[in-house]
């Protein structure tokens, strides 16, 4: 067992003692107490890390794939994501197998297996159910080999119980399980000696299972409390998790390679026995085997000649993939008029999809506008994450205040939406314009007869390996030039240039040998009214060229292809999670300017060195952006950033593995907002039972307006409130958004709400997020509620004022109903003067929130006043909770902060 140098611990004592805040000189894109004290992860192996490999063996047995396609990656990301929030909970034991909770543990699992299955049986399938239930459940399955005893005993692979129908044999509450420990040095945990043949876990303080006596084994590791500690520090803890190589957070960290091998093996015996029960199609489905095609269609009377000619053509995609490696995973079809939507369409049947699309006819209209946004949104509701919504209309958008929420979709599932116009009986919809641009699509203006023709760039781009090189948007008066490698592994290349004021613009390809691209060169040549798209199967090696000219209103230039080198993924990320167990997670939404976060990078295999660059949509460069290769995943990046103060785009360029030169661009536009939306953690939907969440909205720019808006893809909101919001600076409201399944609801159902906010004076002003949440077939459970209470978050808004998340967690027995903050008491613990609570910042007290189930929370940010001689105050909360029969409990609860 190796010890830990002196600086290391000491690092450690001061970060536990500045309330786990990151320290500037530590990043990890992995979850766990680990990456806040080293830079690196040295070997450790992550739930990330183990699904990665797990899942990805898998895909390439499954499918006969040598490298995981873009949606496959996407599908696991997917998977991974789920997996790391289960950690938010450190109170629940079943979900970590501690405290001997085997009969929890299974429970859960077999709640989660079947909310798989459900939601890969219901019509039509929802992948993203599927995959946050299959995710959450393959931590709590790693955790068994991390936090028992089973690699101990001698075990190599998987549990054949763990996830399976039956109890696991873990120890009685009597049997003795520990009997003292090692003490392997001054700086390193002590060690639990196990003292049984008996499968066991470990205990960890604050847990719903406390620790019987000293006879039974601790999880271990720096905060777990659940255990006495010998050592002069006061500090290490012995146990037997084996979560790390580091034997200061994980006392039996000897163990931890075989733990992690046998938690592959345990998270494929899961996936493989969902396998056996679900069908190919829904196989492909759970682990995103193919791409989407999707349509969202005006059919208002104008449209009937549009209308035939896309159903032509999506016609002759699908039989053409038929039976081939592209053949989609998916077919959606989201029609749209005025005053309805609809019926919209999810399948993996190619004959239903054609059906469907037949059935198409062109009636109603009137008025001009339509609700194309409703169209959109419900489009890619039902698209699965990873690919392109193609949306025709000939008219503007009788919906347009819903473009924050459908921007805010499309970003969150990574799809790129190209708007087809086809005139317009009013101004072109600026919204139409801001998607294609901060999604990395395209706006093309069309006369009717070239619907037809257009939809080929659905096919060109509905690949499983579609990747891009440049993503721009600027202005061509005169000769621009492009210049793009490449590179060994594009096997096509297609160009898309479009404007939308209905001219052609003058495009000339240029080969790396000199020579210009001519249309008998290409597969694909279109010149059309508004754009030029070109395509080319085994291009030639080396830097092409392609200029533009012709175009002085706002054109779109999309180079791409397909390449089995795909830059996959390029997230922001902050750190965040319950101790020990933060890590690095995805942000939710548009960041801040100015915000310190961490850039998250993604490549496929293939690429020798990478050189990211931050820049703008115009590929001017806003900032270089230095990322260090993670250690135990050679095809992930990561590093600090701070935002920059306007919209940007992620580059990566560097040579892959056979020597020649890449590019490749992430064509989601990051967009820096100064207004704020947080969405609250998820909560247990209930058939014909209404449920309340809390969004937190926050404007960290001048004062404004701000309207609010909110939809969902299960159609289950059935109130918001308010809708309109005036905001000073750094101030914070709530706006309750209210769903409720339709009684008869199957359980495992995902419903994702998008919010979005929007400044009711600039329509460039907003900013969104997401929330899924599942529907429940158990009921509410009756009992007493109740909770704790922890500062998760810190932040200095200005001199002199502090903002505080308080975060509060039902460890009760019941479900909470009215958990209601009525009153703060502040004192003064060191230093000179008094916090005060900041009244314009803080939401207004009695603070309300409606609903929180057994192990959920709801956080709330509370801002004070802090003199500068103030260097230590409590913060004390009153209110009351009551159950679900109504009766009502009191609570009291304080902490300390040290203003910064």
């Amino acid at each position: 067992m190796r010890t830990i140098p002196f600086t290391l611990a000491a690092m450690l004592l001061a970060l536990l003692a500045s309330t786990l805040a990151l320290p500037s000189w530590a990043f990890c894109p992995k979850n766990g107490l680990l990456c806040a004290v080293t830079a690196k992860s040295s070997g450790s192996l992550t739930h990330q890390d183990i699904t990665q490999r797990a899942i990805e063996a898998l895909d390439k047995r499954y499918f006969g794939v040598g490298k995981l396609t873009k949606p496959m990656q996407t599908a696991l990301d997917q998977i991974i994501e789920a997996n790391a929030k289960v950690d938010d909970d450190q109170v629940t034991s079943a979900k970590h197998f501690d405290g001997e909770n085997g009969a929890g543990g299974q429970a859960r699992l077999a709640i989660l297996k079947a909310n798989v299955i459900a939601a890969l049986q219901a019509d039509p399938i929802n992948a993203t159910g599927a995959r946050a239930n299959l995710g959450s459940a393959l931590h709590t399955i790693q955790d068994f080999y991390s936090h028992s005893n089973w690699v101990e005993q001698g075990n190599a692979g998987a549990h054949p119980g763990v996830g399976r129908p039956g109890a696991l044999a873990f120890a009685g509450p009597l049997a003795t399980t520990c009997s003292g420990f090692t003490n392997p040095g001054a700086f390193c945990a002590n060690s639990s000696n196990l003292a049984t043949d008996l499968l066991t876990s470990g205990y960890y303080g604050g847990e719903d299972r406390i620790k019987p006596g000293a006879f039974k084994c601790s999880h271990g590791g720096p905060l777990d409390k659940s255990s006495p500690s010998s050592d002069p520090l006061g500090y290490f803890r012995e146990g037997i998790n084996k979560d790390t190589r580091y034997c200061d957070i994980s006392p039996h960290s000897g163990f931890h390679n075989a733990a992690a091998t046998a938690a592959i093996a345990g998270t494929q015996q899961f996936v493989e026995d969902i396998k056996a029960m679900i069908t190919v199609t829904q196989l492909k489905a759970l682990l995103g085997a193919g791409p989407t095609l999707a349509f969202a269609i005006d059919t208002t009377g104008s449209m009937g000649g549009i209308i035939a000619g896309v159903r032509n053509s999506a016609i002759n995609i699908v039989d053409r993939r038929l039976g081939t490696d592209e053949e989609p995973l998916q077919y959606v079809l989201a029609p749209f008029n005025d005053p309805f939507t609809g019926p919209t369409t999810s399948t993996t049947d190619a004959a239903a999809f054609k059906a469907s699309i037949s059935g198409l006819g062109a009636s109603g209209g009137g008025d001009c506008p339509e609700l194309a946004m409703t169209g959109m949104y419900n489009g890619l509701s039902l698209s699965n994450p990873s690919g392109s919504l193609f949306m025709y209309t000939d008219a503007s958008a009788k919906d347009a205040g819903l473009a924050g929420a459908v921007i805010g979709l499309a970003k969150a599932k990574e799809i790129k939406v190209f708007a087809i116009l086809f005139g317009s009986c009013s101004p072109i919809e600026p919204g139409y314009l801001q998607l294609a641009t901060e999604t990395g699509g395209q706006a093309i203006s069309l006369f009717s007869s070239e619907a037809e023709s257009v939809t080929t760039l659905a096919d060109l781009l509905g690949r499983n390996n579609a990747v891009q090189i440049l993503s721009v948007n600027d202005s061509y008066p005169a000769l621009k030039t492009h210049t793009f490698p490449v590179d060994a592994s594009m096997t096509r290349l297609t160009v898309s240039v479009s404007s939308i004021d209905y001219m052609t613009p003058a495009v000339t390809l240029i080969r790396p040998d000199g020579v210009t691209v001519q249309p008998a060169d290409a597969s694909t040549y279109l010149t059309l009214t508004g754009g030029v798209i070109i395509s080319i199967d085994t291009p030639m090696r080396g830097r092409w060229q392609l200029q533009v000219a012709g175009s002085p209103g706002l054109t779109y230039v999309n180079v791409g292809g397909t390449a089995d080198l795909a830059f996959s993924s390029f997230k922001l990320a902050t750190f965040a999670g319950q101790p020990p167990h933060q890590g690095l997670f995805a942000l939710d939404g548009e960041p801040g300017p100015g915000q310190k976060l961490y850039a998250l990078a993604s490549l496929t295999p293939g690429a020798a060195d990478a050189a990211f660059t931050l820049r703008r949509k115009d590929y001017t460069s806003v900032m270089p952006l230095p990322l260090e290769r993670d250690e135990t995943d050679a095809n992930k990046w990561f590093g600090p950033l701070t935002v920059p103060a306007e919209p940007f785009l992620a580059y990566v360029t560097g040579m892959d593995s056979a020597g020649t030169e890449y590019q490749r661009v992430v064509s989601l536009m990051v967009s820096p907002q100064q207004v704020a939306i947080q969405a609250p953690p998820p909560q247990d939907l209930r058939p014909g039972i209404l449920t309340s969440l809390v969004f937190q909205v926050r404007n960290l720019g001048a004062p404004d307006t701000f309207n609010f808006a909110a939809t969902d893809d299960q159609h289950f909101i059935v109130g918001v409130s308010p809708a309109s919001l005036t905001l000073d600076t750094g101030a914070t409201a709530n706006v309750m958004v209210q769903v409720q399944p339709p009684a008869g609801t199957a359980a495992g159902v995902a419903d994702t709400i998008t919010a979005a906010v929007q400044s009711a004076s600039n329509a460039l002003s907003r900013n969104s997020a997401t929330l899924t949440s599942f529907v429940t077939g158990e009921a509410q459970v009756a009992g007493r509620p109740d909770f704790i209470a922890d500062i998760v978050g810190q932040e200095t808004v200005a001199p002199g004022v502090t903002a505080v998340d308080l975060r509060f967690t039902n460890t009760g027995v019941g479900t909470a109903r009215s958990m209601t903050l009525s009153a703060l008491r502040l004192r003064t613990l060191a230093g000179t003067g008094t916090a005060t609570l900041n009244t314009a910042l803080s939401p207004p007290l009695p603070f309300v929130t409606p609903n929180v189930d057994v192990g959920n929370y709801f956080t709330v940010r509370l801002t004070f006043n802090t003199p500068p001689g103030l260097q230590r105050f409590s913060i004390n909360e009153t209110g009351t909770v009551s159950d679900i029969n109504g009766a009502t409990y009191a609570y009291s609860h304080a902490q300390a902060v040290t203003p910064r």
